[in-house]
């Protein structure tokens, strides 16, 4: 049985996305995914945020009541997450997702410059 996202989840979300896109409105989205969870067969249904730029798609999957699961997909065909197997605090969730994403656009953006990343 899946547990759904609150509507404080979703304003948590929300908001690390427009802090993020400051200029223009990027609208969170509700969806259930298909997943299958380690050390079982059949896949389930999770509770997902989903949303998208120009060029990747976002998502937060809702694992439990308070365990979140980043990942994004750059050109649908590339998945990329945060090496966070699951996070206990949503707002760190999405945020995390959203500098991993930023840092890999950064870095594919910059080949052949000397750039050094701060952390």
């Amino acid at each position: 049985m899946s547990i759904d996202f609150t509507e404080s989840e979703i304003k948590t979300i929300q908001s690390a996305v427009d802090h993020r896109w400051r200029k223009e409105k990027i609208e969170v989205n509700l969806a259930d995914i298909e997943i299958t969870k380690e050390g079982e067969d059949e896949p389930t249904l999770a509770p997902a945020v989903v949303w998208e730029d120009q060029n990747s798609t976002f998502i937060i999957l809702k694992m439990g009541a308070f365990s979140y699961k980043n990942f994004f997909y750059y050109l649908t065909d590339q998945r990329f997450d945060t090496g966070v197997p699951e996070y206990n605090d949503l707002y760190e969730c999405a945020d995390k997702l959203l500098k991993a994403q930023a840092d890999f656009m950064l870095s594919k953006h910059t080949k052949g410059l000397d750039l050094h990343i701060q952390k």
